[in-house]
């Protein structure tokens, strides 16, 4: 009879854990049914209109506003030919490719070497460059705009002939302080070890740089790399507050300006279809760089 009092007990504590587990399991159980939810909601928001804007770019405008979410019933290529030739697509896709392009190497190129400087090289003003680069990111990039308009017309950079450099500089200049501060975390922890080796079998700096630590932040340049070039790739304003010849438009500003010369006389499938060619290459690069991406975000977390 002594020993009956503890087992009750002992039977009771059990029944108690046992009903909190079972709470628990409900509760995170509905808390991931709810985020599941969420994700494909948020998913089926962003997948909808870019499938539906690549179905009606092989329709025409008759099929287009009489049965605007049905199939095409013959896919029209002809659509994006027409959209790469008669409306200058094709015009404008390589010019964001060569502004895009420039400014990346640019960017990619100053900011690396900036950011193993500041991380790597011993020098007393190190940490009031790393802040000085850090505030040019706390800009509001709008702000910028009327500044720079005036420094580059004085730098003779705005021309009818020449737009395409001052938005090389721009979207370069723009894009460093991310850049730097990105990198800063993949420079700052890899292995001094390396630096010295280098050194000893006769490294001067530069070889250093570009031979031995460039090549270990690969993850961390790549993953910028795509993030500078999607952000330049897309930018609109500053393009048309300093382009004005329509052969020298980029795809953001050029597509623009052709929905508002022809919003009520325009082949809307060829103009859907100027919007697909406008993604396709940053589907591409996502698509061949995603586990990349992914390596790079990680890696620069705890890094940094």
């Amino acid at each position: 009879m002594a020993n009956a009092t503890p087992t009750v007990q002992t039977s009771q504590t059990q029944g108690r854990w046992s009903g909190q587990l079972s709470a628990a399991n409900i509760i995170n159980r509905i808390g991931w049914i709810f985020a599941q939810v969420l994700l494909w909601a948020f998913f089926l928001s962003v997948a909808f209109p870019i499938l539906w804007t690549i179905m009606t770019s092989f329709k025409t405008s008759r099929e287009l506003f009489t049965n605007p979410w049905a199939l095409p019933a013959v896919p029209h290529i002809a659509n994006y030919v027409k959209a790469w030739s008669e409306m200058k697509v094709g015009t404008y896709f390589v010019n964001s490719v060569f502004v895009s392009l420039s400014s990346l190497v640019i960017t990619m190129l100053l900011g690396s070497m900036a950011a193993y400087v500041i991380a790597r090289i011993d020098i007393k003003i190190n940490r009031a460059l790393y802040f000085f680069f850090l505030a040019g990111w706390l800009i509001p990039y709008f702000l910028t705009f009327i500044p720079a308009w005036f420094l580059h017309r004085q730098l003779g950079t705005i021309t009818k002939d020449s737009g395409h450099l001052a938005l090389i500089i721009q979207y370069a200049a723009s894009s460093l302080p991310f850049t730097i501060f990105f990198l800063y975390a993949f420079f700052k922890t890899l292995p001094r070890e390396l630096e010295e080796s280098a050194v000893i079998d006769g490294a001067n700096p530069y070889q250093v740089f570009f031979r031995v630590m460039l090549p270990l932040a690969r993850s961390g340049i790549l993953t910028i790399g795509v993030f500078n070039f999607i952000g330049i790739w897309n930018e609109y304003p500053w393009a048309l507050v300093t382009i004005s010849r329509d052969e020298l438009k980029t795809l953001p500003l050029g597509m623009a300006n052709l929905l508002q010369r022809s919003q009520y006389q325009t082949d809307w499938g060829a103009m859907f279809a100027g919007f697909v060619i406008t993604l396709v290459p940053t589907f591409v690069i996502y698509a061949i760089y995603q586990a990349r991406l992914t390596e790079g975000i990680t890696v620069g977390a705890l890094k940094g």
